[in-house]
């Protein structure tokens, strides 16, 4: 069991969104959720630890509250999330969690997350790459990454100056159409991003690619039929990609 010191500094944070109540924030439970960016990160990948602050944070300022009086709301709680960014080390399952630590003389515990990490994509700058990771016994999601190639572009501005960017081939990656059905499932949510990284190749020439990276939550309604998903309902394929059903059950 590991210990997790918390620091001021990580704690106070600015922030704009929905408002809680002080009472609501102190009734949490004293086990803390803890959770990670991706259900299945690749090896050396770049994720995220993430730690829900608001009962923290209420915690640390309730000692104020005889000297001070608390706002109708008390702060704002969408940037509620102290995050850690960590890469991937080990192939296999992993473990993190449960963490510990103390406050204003009362112990707290997170919950314990048990992920797998499978091997790195290929050392190619271009590619798409689905997969399927159950995540509870009637949940799963599909995970689609994607690599296109992309190009330093040099552009010569009025003033003799020049900036350079990096353009991709194309821009639209891979994704779920905005509306599409699958008989036996229902969409949770979805998240996606995109960013620029590169390779080496067998000559050590530098590779420049843009990635695509998301992942669509699933719950399964009906455990009786065969559940597989077909490329109809995906848009933005590449000319050259060949898709294979993705079968669920």
């Amino acid at each position: 069991m590991r210990i997790l010191s918390l620091a001021l500094a990580f704690i106070i944070s600015s922030s704009v969104g929905q408002s809680q109540n002080i009472d609501s924030i102190l009734s949490i439970p004293q086990t803390l959720e803890l959770k990670i960016s991706t259900p299945q990160p690749r090896l050396k990948e770049k994720f995220q630890i993430s730690l829900d602050i608001n009962y923290v944070r209420a915690h640390i300022f309730k000692s104020a509250l005889g000297k001070i009086q608390l706002a109708e709301n008390i702060g704002n709680t969408d940037e509620s999330l102290m995050t850690l960014n960590v890469n991937a080390t080990k192939l296999g399952k992993n473990q993190i969690g449960p963490l510990e630590f103390n406050l204003n003389g009362t112990k707290y515990t997170t919950n314990e997350i048990n992920y797998t990490v499978i091997e790195a994509l290929p050392n190619i700058d271009k590619g798409v790459w689905f997969r399927k990771v159950n995540t509870g016994d009637n949940t799963f999601c599909v995970i689609i990454e994607q690599r296109i190639p992309a190009n330093e572009k040099k552009t010569t501005k009025s003033d003799n100056s020049f900036s350079l960017t990096t353009e991709p081939e194309y821009t639209q990656i891979v994704k779920f159409k905005d509306s599409y059905s699958i008989s036996g499932v229902s969409g949770l949510n979805s998240s996606s991003y995109t960013d620029f990284g590169y390779i080496y190749n067998n000559n050590r020439t530098q590779k420049q690619f843009m990635f695509g990276y998301s992942v669509y939550y699933f719950t399964i309604n009906d455990k009786n039929i065969k559940i597989k998903i077909t490329k109809d309902k995906f848009e933005n394929f590449p000319p050259d990609y060949k898709f294979e059903d993705i079968n669920i059950q």
